[in-house]
């Protein structure tokens, strides 16, 4: 197992969520977190509150924007030192039917959770492989590993970032740049993206801590995927597909509420 002390560590999507809460284990760990988000006063609010657990620091920036994501890679080993461990966690979901989200909506998901990744992961990957070692940590969901009804959109971005991830993962692996790559598909977690949507039988709201101490324990063994939880996302999801003709799949879906699940979303978006 690995240990994280002193290690420099980078959070997208950090002034709230998981995101937050995730910054908030590495500090613990004894890391130095640098805390990155678009929405400026957010991010100022939680460094100031973190900065009392650990150091830290803000730098705010649009991922999505491919030049502002080099030149804050650039910022952030002046001013704060060589990034260990990159995590992607930034994200936007729109859960609508595909006709009732504007062409603005479905680019900004695809940016934002996509996109982003490559940009954040092309900006520090070189550092990384110049020293030797890293980690980097994609955030997918379990809407990357099976799609619903109103998320067509975002399951597309999720769906994307799981083939990026291990496409990565192995390329590192190829050239024994002993840099790993973990994804992280968990259910729907309580951060007020998917406020207003129903549980899927069986399943419950997970917390944010939930999610993000199995993501410690990910980077510390090296672990490849992060699924929450674990059995019926990782294994019976992906085994159902397989086995189940299509029809049997939809009329599953429908049995359980994942037809339907999303029919009352009113979460924010970002």
């Amino acid at each position: 197992m690995k240990d994280l002390k002193g290690k420099v560590a980078l959070v997208t999507g950090a002034a709230m969520g998981m995101g937050r809460t995730l910054s908030e284990d590495f500090l613990r760990e004894g890391c130095a977190v640098a805390l990155v988000d678009v929405n400026g006063p957010a991010l100022m609010k939680t460094q100031n509150e973190l900065a009392k657990t650990g150091k830290c620091a803000a730098f705010v920036c649009d991922i999505s924007d491919r030049e502002a994501v080099y030149a804050l890679a650039r910022l952030v080993e002046k001013e704060f030192g060589p990034v260990d461990i990159l995590v992607n966690n930034a994200g936007i979901v729109q859960a609508r039917e595909l006709l009732d989200l504007s062409d603005d909506d479905i680019e900004k998901t695809l940016r934002i959770n996509l996109t982003a990744q490559f940009w954040t992961c092309k900006a520090f990957l070189p550092s990384m492989i110049q020293r030797g070692s890293g980690h980097i940590v994609n955030f997918a969901s379990a809407g990357g590993i099976l799609s619903l009804p109103n998320l067509s959109a975002y399951c597309a971005s999720k769906f994307g970032v799981v083939g990026f991830s291990d496409s990565l993962r192995q390329e590192m692996k190829k050239h024994r740049y002993n840099i790993g790559v973990t994804y992280v598909c968990p259910n729907t977690v309580n951060t007020g993206m998917f406020e207003g949507s129903k549980m899927v039988a069986g399943t419950r709201m997970l917390s944010a801590s939930d999610v993000t101490q199995k993501v410690i324990r990910a980077i510390k063994s090296n672990q490849a995927m992060v699924a929450v939880p674990g059995f019926p996302v990782k294994i019976l999801t992906p085994l159902t597909k397989v086995l189940l003709p299509i029809r049997a799949m939809d009329w599953l879906n429908k049995m359980l509420g994942m037809a339907t699940c999303n029919d009352s979303w009113k979460g924010r978006s970002c």
